[in-house]
Protein backbone atom coordinates (compact mmCIF):
# COMPACT_ATOMS: atom_id res chain seq x y z
CA UNK A 1 0.00 0.00 0.00
CA UNK A 2 0.73 3.55 -0.70
CA UNK A 3 3.02 5.39 2.26
CA UNK A 4 0.63 8.62 1.69
CA UNK A 5 -1.19 9.48 5.19
CA UNK A 6 -4.27 10.65 3.50
CA UNK A 7 -5.55 8.00 2.43
CA UNK A 8 -9.48 7.55 2.64
CA UNK A 9 -10.64 4.38 4.71
CA UNK A 10 -10.96 1.55 2.49
CA UNK A 11 -14.84 0.62 3.25
CA UNK A 12 -15.77 3.83 1.70
CA UNK A 13 -13.84 3.12 -1.07
CA UNK A 14 -15.24 -0.17 -2.02
CA UNK A 15 -19.20 1.12 -1.02
CA UNK A 16 -18.14 4.03 -3.56
CA UNK A 17 -17.35 1.77 -5.99
CA UNK A 18 -20.42 -0.72 -5.08
CA UNK A 19 -23.03 2.03 -5.43
CA UNK A 20 -23.54 2.32 -8.98
CA UNK A 21 -24.19 -1.39 -9.59
CA UNK A 22 -26.80 -0.97 -6.64
CA UNK A 23 -28.86 2.11 -8.09
CA UNK A 24 -28.94 0.10 -11.50
CA UNK A 25 -29.88 -3.42 -9.75
CA UNK A 26 -32.65 -1.10 -7.24
CA UNK A 27 -33.83 0.51 -10.58
CA UNK A 28 -34.43 -3.14 -12.41
CA UNK A 29 -37.48 -4.11 -10.56
CA UNK A 30 -39.27 -0.83 -11.15
CA UNK A 31 -39.05 -1.51 -15.24
CA UNK A 32 -42.21 -3.41 -16.03
CA UNK A 33 -44.02 -0.25 -13.98
CA UNK A 34 -42.33 2.74 -15.85
CA UNK A 35 -43.64 0.81 -19.28
CA UNK A 36 -46.85 0.74 -17.33
CA UNK A 37 -46.41 4.45 -15.39
CA UNK A 38 -45.63 6.31 -19.24
CA UNK A 39 -47.59 4.27 -21.38
CA UNK A 40 -44.27 2.67 -23.22
CA UNK A 41 -43.46 -0.92 -24.65
CA UNK A 42 -41.52 -3.10 -22.16
CA UNK A 43 -38.48 -2.80 -24.94
CA UNK A 44 -39.06 0.76 -24.52
CA UNK A 45 -38.38 0.82 -21.05
CA UNK A 46 -35.23 -1.49 -21.53
CA UNK A 47 -34.11 1.15 -23.62
CA UNK A 48 -33.62 3.32 -20.13
CA UNK A 49 -30.75 0.53 -19.52
CA UNK A 50 -29.10 1.26 -22.47
CA UNK A 51 -28.75 4.43 -22.10
CA UNK A 52 -27.64 4.00 -19.14
CA UNK A 53 -24.64 2.82 -20.15
CA UNK A 54 -24.01 4.93 -22.77
CA UNK A 55 -24.12 7.90 -20.25
CA UNK A 56 -21.96 6.19 -17.70
CA UNK A 57 -19.25 5.38 -20.75
CA UNK A 58 -19.30 9.45 -21.39
CA UNK A 59 -19.11 9.78 -17.43
CA UNK A 60 -15.97 7.82 -17.08
CA UNK A 61 -14.02 9.45 -19.66
CA UNK A 62 -14.89 12.68 -18.49
CA UNK A 63 -13.86 11.61 -14.68
CA UNK A 64 -10.77 9.55 -15.40
CA UNK A 65 -9.54 12.39 -17.44
CA UNK A 66 -10.59 14.98 -14.65
CA UNK A 67 -9.00 13.04 -11.97
CA UNK A 68 -5.56 13.25 -13.44
CA UNK A 69 -6.26 16.61 -14.23
CA UNK A 70 -7.78 18.34 -10.49
CA UNK A 71 -6.91 15.42 -8.04
CA UNK A 72 -9.14 12.18 -7.29
CA UNK A 73 -10.89 14.31 -4.62
CA UNK A 74 -12.31 16.98 -6.71
CA UNK A 75 -13.60 14.51 -9.70
CA UNK A 76 -15.33 12.39 -7.08
CA UNK A 77 -17.26 14.73 -5.15
CA UNK A 78 -18.26 17.14 -8.76
CA UNK A 79 -19.84 13.54 -9.93
CA UNK A 80 -21.45 12.87 -6.83
CA UNK A 81 -22.86 16.34 -6.85
CA UNK A 82 -24.10 15.79 -10.48
CA UNK A 83 -25.72 12.18 -9.81
CA UNK A 84 -27.41 14.05 -7.19
CA UNK A 85 -28.94 16.07 -9.70
CA UNK A 86 -29.95 13.52 -11.88
CA UNK A 87 -31.67 11.58 -9.05
CA UNK A 88 -33.95 14.85 -7.89
CA UNK A 89 -34.96 15.18 -11.63
CA UNK A 90 -35.76 11.61 -12.03
CA UNK A 91 -38.19 12.23 -9.26
CA UNK A 92 -39.83 14.85 -11.18
CA UNK A 93 -39.82 13.88 -14.94
CA UNK A 94 -42.82 13.98 -16.24
CA UNK A 95 -42.52 12.20 -19.02
CA UNK A 96 -40.68 9.05 -20.30
CA UNK A 97 -38.21 11.16 -22.40
CA UNK A 98 -37.34 13.45 -19.43
CA UNK A 99 -36.75 10.26 -17.59
CA UNK A 100 -34.67 9.02 -20.14
CA UNK A 101 -32.59 12.70 -19.80
CA UNK A 102 -32.67 12.14 -15.97
CA UNK A 103 -31.24 8.71 -15.67
CA UNK A 104 -28.50 9.40 -18.26
CA UNK A 105 -27.29 12.31 -16.30
CA UNK A 106 -27.82 10.67 -12.46
CA UNK A 107 -25.59 7.70 -14.56
CA UNK A 108 -23.07 10.41 -16.08
CA UNK A 109 -22.57 11.24 -12.77
CA UNK A 110 -22.79 7.68 -10.84
CA UNK A 111 -19.82 6.44 -13.31
CA UNK A 112 -16.69 8.28 -11.17
CA UNK A 113 -18.01 5.26 -8.71
CA UNK A 114 -16.11 3.15 -11.24
CA UNK A 115 -13.41 5.15 -12.75
CA UNK A 116 -12.20 7.27 -9.77
CA UNK A 117 -12.82 4.73 -7.41
CA UNK A 118 -10.52 2.05 -9.01
CA UNK A 119 -7.92 4.81 -10.08
CA UNK A 120 -7.54 5.97 -6.21
CA UNK A 121 -7.35 1.91 -5.29
CA UNK A 122 -4.45 1.40 -8.05
CA UNK A 123 -2.75 4.48 -6.55
CA UNK A 124 -2.95 3.01 -2.58
CA UNK A 125 -2.33 -0.94 -3.86
CA UNK A 126 -0.38 -2.85 -6.21
CA UNK A 127 0.18 -6.68 -7.37
CA UNK A 128 -1.12 -9.03 -5.45
CA UNK A 129 -2.31 -7.09 -2.99
CA UNK A 130 -4.57 -5.02 -5.39
CA UNK A 131 -5.75 -8.22 -7.14
CA UNK A 132 -7.28 -8.81 -3.34
CA UNK A 133 -8.45 -5.92 -2.78
CA UNK A 134 -10.41 -6.47 -6.02
CA UNK A 135 -11.74 -9.42 -4.98
CA UNK A 136 -12.97 -8.02 -1.71
CA UNK A 137 -14.58 -5.38 -4.26
CA UNK A 138 -16.06 -8.05 -6.19
CA UNK A 139 -17.69 -10.26 -2.92
CA UNK A 140 -19.13 -6.27 -1.90
CA UNK A 141 -20.64 -5.95 -5.02
CA UNK A 142 -22.58 -9.55 -4.67
CA UNK A 143 -24.38 -8.14 -2.42
CA UNK A 144 -26.21 -5.73 -4.33
CA UNK A 145 -28.41 -8.34 -6.51
CA UNK A 146 -29.75 -9.78 -2.95
CA UNK A 147 -29.96 -5.70 -1.84
CA UNK A 148 -30.84 -3.80 -5.24
CA UNK A 149 -33.89 -5.85 -6.68
CA UNK A 150 -35.49 -6.91 -2.93
CA UNK A 151 -35.18 -3.10 -1.81
CA UNK A 152 -36.25 -1.90 -5.27
CA UNK A 153 -39.26 -4.88 -5.36
CA UNK A 154 -40.40 -3.63 -1.79
CA UNK A 155 -40.32 0.18 -2.84
CA UNK A 156 -42.49 -0.39 -6.24
CA UNK A 157 -44.83 -2.73 -4.54
CA UNK A 158 -45.19 -0.09 -1.07
CA UNK A 159 -44.71 3.59 -3.05
CA UNK A 160 -44.34 2.61 -6.95
CA UNK A 161 -41.51 3.72 -9.13
CA UNK A 162 -41.23 7.12 -7.43
CA UNK A 163 -40.26 5.31 -3.90
CA UNK A 164 -37.35 4.11 -6.13
CA UNK A 165 -36.67 7.32 -7.26
CA UNK A 166 -36.76 8.79 -4.21
CA UNK A 167 -34.37 6.10 -2.56
CA UNK A 168 -31.70 7.22 -4.80
CA UNK A 169 -32.10 10.97 -3.65
CA UNK A 170 -31.75 9.95 -0.40
CA UNK A 171 -28.88 7.62 -1.58
CA UNK A 172 -26.72 10.38 -3.23
CA UNK A 173 -27.33 12.77 -0.22
CA UNK A 174 -25.90 10.00 2.27
CA UNK A 175 -22.60 9.39 -0.77
CA UNK A 176 -22.12 12.97 -1.02
CA UNK A 177 -21.97 13.96 2.63
CA UNK A 178 -19.73 10.88 3.21
CA UNK A 179 -17.59 11.34 0.79
CA UNK A 180 -17.02 15.12 1.74
CA UNK A 181 -16.20 14.28 5.55
CA UNK A 182 -14.23 11.04 4.61
CA UNK A 183 -12.89 10.92 1.12
CA UNK A 184 -9.27 12.35 0.79
CA UNK A 185 -7.25 13.08 -2.20
CA UNK A 186 -4.74 9.51 -3.22
CA UNK A 187 -2.64 10.92 -6.41
CA UNK A 188 0.60 10.54 -6.03
CA UNK A 189 2.70 13.66 -5.29
CA UNK A 190 4.05 14.91 -8.59
CA UNK A 191 1.98 13.74 -10.94
CA UNK A 192 -0.48 16.57 -12.41
CA UNK A 193 -1.75 14.60 -15.01
CA UNK A 194 0.02 16.75 -17.77
CA UNK A 195 0.74 13.32 -20.15
CA UNK A 196 -1.74 13.78 -23.28
CA UNK A 197 -4.83 12.26 -23.91
CA UNK A 198 -4.56 12.01 -27.55
CA UNK A 199 -0.94 10.16 -26.47
CA UNK A 200 -2.45 7.75 -23.78
CA UNK A 201 -5.41 7.18 -26.66
CA UNK A 202 -2.98 5.71 -29.08
CA UNK A 203 -1.02 3.47 -26.88
CA UNK A 204 -4.12 1.77 -25.63
CA UNK A 205 -6.12 1.49 -28.97
CA UNK A 206 -3.21 -0.93 -30.24
CA UNK A 207 -2.74 -2.42 -27.09
CA UNK A 208 -4.48 -6.25 -27.53
CA UNK A 209 -4.27 -6.75 -23.74
CA UNK A 210 -6.43 -3.60 -23.12
CA UNK A 211 -8.82 -4.15 -25.86
CA UNK A 212 -8.99 -8.11 -24.99
CA UNK A 213 -9.95 -6.68 -21.38
CA UNK A 214 -12.75 -4.72 -22.24
CA UNK A 215 -13.99 -7.30 -24.77
CA UNK A 216 -14.46 -9.72 -21.85
CA UNK A 217 -15.29 -7.42 -18.83
CA UNK A 218 -18.12 -6.24 -20.97
CA UNK A 219 -19.33 -9.76 -22.04
CA UNK A 220 -19.54 -10.79 -18.16
CA UNK A 221 -21.05 -7.72 -17.18
CA UNK A 222 -23.68 -8.68 -20.18
CA UNK A 223 -24.46 -11.50 -18.69
CA UNK A 224 -25.12 -9.80 -15.13
CA UNK A 225 -27.19 -6.91 -16.31
CA UNK A 226 -28.81 -8.96 -19.01
CA UNK A 227 -30.37 -11.04 -16.48
CA UNK A 228 -31.89 -7.71 -14.71
CA UNK A 229 -33.37 -6.41 -17.24
CA UNK A 230 -34.64 -9.64 -19.02
CA UNK A 231 -35.85 -11.72 -15.94
CA UNK A 232 -38.46 -9.36 -14.61
CA UNK A 233 -40.39 -9.85 -17.83
CA UNK A 234 -39.28 -13.72 -17.88
CA UNK A 235 -40.60 -14.71 -14.46
CA UNK A 236 -43.78 -12.65 -15.75
CA UNK A 237 -44.24 -15.13 -18.66
CA UNK A 238 -43.71 -18.06 -16.06
CA UNK A 239 -46.19 -16.03 -14.21
CA UNK A 240 -44.34 -16.21 -11.35
CA UNK A 241 -45.62 -12.97 -8.37
CA UNK A 242 -43.12 -9.89 -8.35
CA UNK A 243 -41.12 -10.81 -5.35
CA UNK A 244 -39.49 -13.73 -6.94
CA UNK A 245 -37.31 -11.57 -8.83
CA UNK A 246 -36.61 -9.83 -5.81
CA UNK A 247 -35.64 -12.90 -3.91
CA UNK A 248 -33.70 -14.29 -6.73
CA UNK A 249 -31.51 -11.74 -5.89
CA UNK A 250 -30.43 -13.18 -2.86
CA UNK A 251 -29.31 -16.33 -4.40
CA UNK A 252 -26.92 -14.42 -7.09
CA UNK A 253 -25.53 -12.66 -4.05
CA UNK A 254 -24.95 -16.08 -2.68
CA UNK A 255 -23.24 -17.34 -5.92
CA UNK A 256 -20.97 -13.89 -5.81
CA UNK A 257 -19.84 -13.86 -2.20
CA UNK A 258 -19.10 -17.70 -2.60
CA UNK A 259 -17.15 -17.36 -6.07
CA UNK A 260 -15.15 -13.83 -4.78
CA UNK A 261 -14.05 -16.48 -1.27
CA UNK A 262 -12.94 -18.81 -3.79
CA UNK A 263 -11.38 -16.68 -6.26
CA UNK A 264 -9.13 -14.71 -3.21
CA UNK A 265 -8.45 -18.12 -1.63
CA UNK A 266 -7.37 -19.87 -5.31
CA UNK A 267 -5.90 -16.68 -7.05
CA UNK A 268 -2.13 -17.07 -5.18
CA UNK A 269 -2.30 -21.16 -6.08
CA UNK A 270 -3.48 -20.49 -9.67
CA UNK A 271 -2.64 -17.39 -11.12
CA UNK A 272 -5.52 -14.41 -12.36
CA UNK A 273 -5.38 -16.08 -15.91
CA UNK A 274 -6.77 -19.39 -15.26
CA UNK A 275 -8.84 -17.78 -13.07
CA UNK A 276 -10.43 -15.65 -15.79
CA UNK A 277 -10.92 -19.05 -17.64
CA UNK A 278 -12.14 -20.41 -14.98
CA UNK A 279 -14.88 -17.92 -14.94
CA UNK A 280 -15.98 -18.34 -18.37
CA UNK A 281 -16.19 -21.93 -18.34
CA UNK A 282 -18.31 -21.60 -15.08
CA UNK A 283 -20.88 -18.44 -16.55
CA UNK A 284 -21.12 -21.07 -20.30
CA UNK A 285 -22.77 -23.87 -17.74
CA UNK A 286 -24.92 -21.37 -16.22
CA UNK A 287 -25.88 -19.87 -19.69
CA UNK A 288 -26.51 -23.67 -21.09
CA UNK A 289 -28.79 -24.56 -17.81
CA UNK A 290 -31.19 -21.76 -17.91
CA UNK A 291 -31.69 -22.86 -21.23
CA UNK A 292 -32.38 -26.58 -20.52
CA UNK A 293 -34.66 -25.13 -17.54
CA UNK A 294 -36.41 -22.83 -19.75
CA UNK A 295 -37.09 -25.50 -22.85
CA UNK A 296 -37.47 -28.90 -20.47
CA UNK A 297 -39.18 -27.48 -16.96
CA UNK A 298 -42.21 -25.16 -16.51
CA UNK A 299 -43.65 -22.40 -13.94
CA UNK A 300 -41.87 -22.60 -10.53
CA UNK A 301 -39.67 -25.08 -11.54
CA UNK A 302 -38.62 -23.31 -14.57
CA UNK A 303 -38.33 -20.34 -12.68
CA UNK A 304 -35.92 -22.18 -9.91
CA UNK A 305 -33.70 -23.41 -12.61
CA UNK A 306 -33.24 -19.92 -13.86
CA UNK A 307 -32.34 -18.48 -10.85
CA UNK A 308 -30.39 -21.08 -9.52
CA UNK A 309 -28.14 -20.99 -12.55
CA UNK A 310 -27.58 -17.61 -12.92
CA UNK A 311 -26.07 -17.94 -9.44
CA UNK A 312 -23.62 -20.38 -11.46
CA UNK A 313 -23.28 -17.45 -13.80
CA UNK A 314 -22.15 -14.78 -11.51
CA UNK A 315 -19.67 -17.11 -9.70
CA UNK A 316 -18.08 -17.60 -13.24
CA UNK A 317 -18.26 -13.32 -13.18
CA UNK A 318 -16.54 -13.51 -9.44
CA UNK A 319 -13.86 -15.04 -10.38
CA UNK A 320 -13.30 -13.15 -13.61
CA UNK A 321 -13.95 -9.51 -13.58
CA UNK A 322 -11.32 -8.77 -10.55
CA UNK A 323 -8.74 -11.13 -11.93
CA UNK A 324 -9.02 -9.05 -15.70
CA UNK A 325 -9.40 -5.45 -13.58
CA UNK A 326 -6.56 -5.74 -11.11
CA UNK A 327 -3.97 -6.01 -14.15
CA UNK A 328 -5.63 -4.17 -17.35
CA UNK A 329 -3.04 -1.05 -16.93
CA UNK A 330 -0.24 -3.03 -15.55
CA UNK A 331 2.09 -0.74 -17.94
CA UNK A 332 0.16 2.64 -17.33
CA UNK A 333 0.71 3.86 -13.98
CA UNK A 334 1.95 7.16 -14.71
CA UNK A 335 -1.79 7.58 -16.30
CA UNK A 336 -3.73 5.71 -14.61
CA UNK A 337 -6.82 8.13 -14.45
CA UNK A 338 -6.73 8.51 -18.39
CA UNK A 339 -6.06 4.93 -19.48
CA UNK A 340 -8.57 3.84 -16.74
CA UNK A 341 -10.95 6.51 -18.66
CA UNK A 342 -10.03 5.13 -22.09
CA UNK A 343 -10.66 1.39 -21.19
CA UNK A 344 -13.89 2.28 -19.16
CA UNK A 345 -15.26 4.03 -22.43
CA UNK A 346 -13.80 0.98 -24.38
CA UNK A 347 -16.26 -1.42 -22.20
CA UNK A 348 -19.10 0.62 -21.13
CA UNK A 349 -20.05 0.86 -25.03
CA UNK A 350 -19.74 -2.42 -25.60
CA UNK A 351 -22.22 -2.44 -22.63
CA UNK A 352 -24.33 -0.06 -24.36
CA UNK A 353 -24.41 -2.02 -27.83
CA UNK A 354 -24.96 -5.49 -26.22
CA UNK A 355 -27.97 -4.52 -24.02
CA UNK A 356 -29.40 -1.95 -26.93
CA UNK A 357 -29.29 -5.28 -29.04
CA UNK A 358 -30.56 -7.19 -26.13
CA UNK A 359 -33.41 -4.39 -26.18
CA UNK A 360 -33.90 -4.23 -29.98
CA UNK A 361 -34.11 -7.75 -30.49
CA UNK A 362 -36.25 -8.49 -27.54
CA UNK A 363 -38.83 -11.39 -28.04
CA UNK A 364 -41.56 -11.90 -25.30
CA UNK A 365 -40.30 -15.77 -25.32
CA UNK A 366 -39.07 -18.07 -22.53
CA UNK A 367 -36.41 -19.09 -25.24
CA UNK A 368 -35.13 -15.46 -25.62
CA UNK A 369 -33.28 -14.86 -22.25
CA UNK A 370 -31.23 -18.14 -22.42
CA UNK A 371 -30.25 -18.26 -25.84
CA UNK A 372 -29.47 -14.28 -26.06
CA UNK A 373 -27.16 -15.20 -22.68
CA UNK A 374 -25.30 -17.94 -24.84
CA UNK A 375 -24.70 -15.83 -27.72
CA UNK A 376 -23.10 -13.46 -25.11
CA UNK A 377 -21.16 -16.12 -23.61
CA UNK A 378 -20.20 -18.17 -26.96
CA UNK A 379 -19.04 -14.29 -28.12
CA UNK A 380 -16.49 -13.52 -24.72
CA UNK A 381 -14.68 -16.92 -25.73
CA UNK A 382 -12.40 -15.82 -28.76
CA UNK A 383 -10.56 -12.26 -26.52
CA UNK A 384 -8.97 -15.43 -24.04
CA UNK A 385 -5.99 -16.02 -26.98
CA UNK A 386 -4.84 -12.13 -26.51
CA UNK A 387 -4.81 -12.71 -23.09
CA UNK A 388 -3.33 -15.92 -23.37
CA UNK A 389 0.21 -13.87 -24.85
CA UNK A 390 0.38 -11.73 -21.86
CA UNK A 391 0.24 -14.67 -19.05
CA UNK A 392 3.58 -13.09 -17.79
CA UNK A 393 1.15 -9.58 -16.62
CA UNK A 394 -0.75 -11.62 -14.39
CA UNK A 395 2.08 -13.43 -12.47
CA UNK A 396 3.48 -10.36 -12.19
Amino acid sequence: MSSRQTAPPLILLVLLLAFPQLSETLYAPALPGIAAYFHVSAAAAQWTVSVDFLAFALGVVCWGRLSDRWGRRPALLAALLCYGLGAVLTWFAPTFTLLLLSRALLTFGASAGSIVIQTMLRDLYHGPRLAAVFSLVGGVLALSPAIGPTLGAWLVGAHGIHGVFLFVCALALLLILASFVWGRETRPQGDTGNTGYVQVWRRTRSDRHVLATAWKVAGFNILLFGYYTLAPFTLATLQMPGWVFGVSGLVIAIGGLWGAWLNRSLQPLRGSYRQIQLGWRLSLAGCLGQWLALSLLSGGTAATGLILMQGVVTVGFSFAVPNLMADALHEYRAEQGTAGALLGLKYYLLIAAGMGALSLCFVPSLQYQPLAMLVICVLIAPAGRFLASRRHAFKA
